[in-house]
């Protein structure tokens, strides 16, 4: 009975070990560019004097939901989003301020300074480094109030590793696991 202890000692151990070289040194990782654009401004035309319009300009949120996975607790994952374009910003909001925004085509339009954002904005200059946590998420796009149906480009990567909380762990019950399988249990 002991020998059959020691066989799945060693093929747990064996699995264990491997899972935790493979989480330490394998990333995960992705990339693209995506083409976004700014929600168009309104002009009120002022009235009774010419020239004396007022322009209100909105954020755009995206109708596409980034959900990060309750799973993802176990993994150190960077999100690095960067642009170009002089005067706008990218931001992330929680999805569900959604609800505060008006449906357009293929984007939610929203006042500005509606959205509470947690990571980017206006404060930032050209990129972003996010480090997410389970949930659910939208992108946002904003500008100066002198731009208006602005497209521009949008670069966007990711990176994940299991966190070393979770390979040492199974590294060290991998290897007494694996001790106990090939010394008949003399180490412990």
């Amino acid at each position: 009975m002991e020998k059959y202890f020691r066989i799945a000692a060693g093929i747990i151990g064996s699995i264990l070990l491997i899972v935790s070289f493979v989480g330490m040194n394998n990333q995960l990782a992705e990339s693209d560019s995506i083409e976004t654009m700014l929600p168009p401004c309104s002009v009120d035309e002022g009235m009774p004097w010419p020239g004396d319009e007022e322009v209100t300009c909105y954020w755009g949120m995206s109708v596409e939901i980034v959900e990060i996975p309750a799973e993802a607790i176990a993994a150190d994952v960077i999100v690095d989003i960067s642009w170009t374009q002089d005067g706008v910003w990218i931001g992330i909001a929680e999805a569900n301020q959604v609800e505060s925004c008006e449906l357009k085509t293929d984007y939610y339009e929203c006042a500005k300074d509606s959205i509470t954002l947690i990571a980017g904005g206006s404060s930032s200059d050209g990129d972003i480094q996010w480090t997410p946590e389970p949930g659910e998420y939208r992108f946002v796009a904003g500008g100066d109030d002198s731009q208006s149906l602005q497209q521009f480009s949008v670069d966007w990567g990711y990176e994940a590793t299991l966190k070393s909380g979770i390979t040492t762990p199974f590294l060290l019950i991998g290897i007494g696991l694996l001790s106990y399988s090939i010394f008949r249990g003399s180490l412990f």
